[in-house]
């Protein structure tokens, strides 16, 4: 989906919160964008930026929030505690961006709990293959 049909839902639910997962390159390209059409908050892969802070600035200037999302490649730690501060809300992928219907790569899910224990107070998701068999991993995961 796009800032045109974000906009159209944004007229038709007045208020709504539209968490905006941008798998984009160049995701500064698309601030604008979203913030116009009705983004709340606009969260971008850290591996397709090479000035998160900016971005994050950027975003927030347009009265949106943050979040960062990490690929499955990506160690937790490339999420510094500068970014982390910064940002609203992280995002860890549990699959590969781009292609549905994976499985739930559960090798990610350390990521959440060295997250969760550097970041105690943020918000932190999880993107990808998740259901019945593996929302429990997940909410679990900082324990």
């Amino acid at each position: 989906m796009g800032a045109p049909i974000l906009s159209c839902v944004s007229k038709g639910v007045p208020g709504i919160f539209m968490d905006c997962h941008m798998m984009v390159a160049e995701p500064e390209k698309w601030v604008d964008d979203i913030a116009d059409a009705g983004g709340a908050l606009y969260c971008f892969h850290l591996e397709a930026t090479t000035d998160p802070l900016s971005l994050i600035t950027s975003i927030r200037k347009r009265s949106m929030k943050a979040g960062v999302a990490i690929s499955p490649d990506t160690p937790s730690t490339a999420i510094t505690d500068e970014i982390a501060n910064a940002a609203d809300m992280l995002l860890v992928m549990t699959v590969y961006p781009g292609r549905g219907g994976q499985k739930f790569l559960e090798r990610c899910v350390p990521k959440v709990a060295d997250l969760r224990a550097r970041f105690p107070e943020k918000d932190i998701e999880v993107d990808g293959g998740v259901g019945p068999s593996t929302v429990d991993v997940c909410a679990h995961a900082d324990i």
